[in-house]
């Protein structure tokens, strides 16, 4: 193995010895390279911040939808309440909503689970 090679094996060994949340065994650079190229190694110097990666993978979720979204029609968007002139802010919105929808039923659940009538008598409204 090439020394630059073992060096950034050292790093992501101590990387992944800090990580409390880390799954990832470090693999050697050589091997990681052959098997999913130069474009890995870049997101994995670019994006090791515990939320960055997290955050790379929403925006370029929603740039997806959104283009995804552009390729119908006026009226089709319609259908959906949206418009193309606001379809990226109707998107952010959508993913609010869902993120809010997400944790409300989250709150709900808690109260079902709880066996007092007031509990019941909360998510019930």
């Amino acid at each position: 193995m090439k020394p630059g090679a073992q060096a950034l094996v050292r790093y992501q060994q101590k990387e992944d010895t800090m990580s409390m949340t880390s799954t990832n065994h470090p693999q050697p650079a050589r091997p990681s390279l052959r098997k999913h190229g130069v474009i890995s190694l870049w997101g994995r110097v670019r994006y090791r911040q515990p939320g960055a990666y997290d955050a790379w993978l929403r925006e370029r979720d929603m740039t997806i939808i959104t283009a995804n979204l552009m390729r119908l029609s006026e009226g089709q968007l319609n259908r959906l309440g949206l418009s193309h002139k606001t379809l990226a802010l109707d998107v952010e919105d959508l993913a609010l909503r869902a993120q809010r929808n997400a944790e409300i039923t989250r709150e709900v659940l808690e109260l079902v689970e709880d066996d007092t009538p007031q509990s019941h008598a909360i998510a019930a409204e």
